[in-house]
């Protein structure tokens, strides 16, 4: 049974707190009922769901030859697995841009590889913030401008990798090398930090899991919240520190 799946099913065991039950914090009471939970529909719900089909036919049409250079820098070769770790289900690119809108940052980045539609989500969360997106490989930084000029998202800059920004709410993604996930939290947490942190990918191997738990454990992370695809970080200071594994 590959790890994913084995994982996925220990989630599913280990999985609760719907609904805010068993939660006494009313901050993340609040957080997980009316923000992860939320299932109101927004203006940018469209959009996204079309930059999602758009990148999926995209990928469709594409030869296998082609569809392999899109991975030519990644660990692994199995391009299902590979697909499925840069382009988040939907309803996660969802959360993320309601995650932004909560939190309302004076700043965003992106650090990884995407196909695009997470940026979208970043930056249509609120076209007023700019988002600096990090992404090291040509062929998804291909993608991710199409889409950026498709759907005419004005507040994305987008470049190759450099020193990672410490802003107020980042999105790191580029599960099948962990070494550089770890790098880039390493950079966001050596020094003061108050903002939020969401970590793409966390049981995509042992060695992802492992950067996940290793950053749990950082002074600065007050909850850290398991949603399986995706972690979340929270550095706000006041919190009670508190590890929590969601259903959603």
């Amino acid at each position: 049974m590959r790890y994913y799946t084995r994982k996925w099913i220990a989630y599913l065991f280990k999985a609760r707190h719907r609904r805010g039950h068993g939660i006494h914090s009313p901050f993340l009471f609040r957080l997980i009922t009316e923000v992860i939970e939320n299932k109101g529909n927004y203006s940018a719900w469209p959009i996204l769901a079309a930059a999602e089909e758009n990148v999926r036919s995209t990928l469709r049409m594409v030869d296998t030859a082609s569809y392999q250079k899109l991975y030519e820098t990644d660990k692994g070769s199995d391009c299902n697995v590979n697909k499925r770790l840069h382009l988040l289900p939907g309803k996660f690119d969802r959360l993320i841009f309601r995650l932004v809108n909560e939190f309302q940052p004076r700043s965003l980045s992106f650090y990884g590889s995407t196909f695009g539609v997470t940026l979208m989500a970043m930056a249509l969360a609120d076209r007023r913030i700019r988002l600096d997106a990090q992404v090291e490989n040509d062929h998804y930084r291909s993608f991710c401008r199409r889409l950026i000029e498709v759907y005419e998202v004005g507040n994305i800059n987008l470049s190759g990798v450099g020193k990672i920004s410490a802003s107020d709410f980042v999105v790191v993604q580029d599960p099948l090398d962990p070494d550089v996930c770890s790098r880039a939290l390493a950079q966001i947490v050596e020094q003061p930090y108050d903002g939020v942190i969401v970590l793409c990918g966390i049981h995509a191997s042992a060695e992802m899991e492992a950067v996940w738990k290793r950053y749990q454990k950082e002074p600065l992370v007050r909850i850290s919240l398991d949603l399986f695809e995706i972690g979340i970080f929270i550095c706000k200071k006041g919190l009670q520190k508190e590890d929590f594994v969601l259903r959603f």
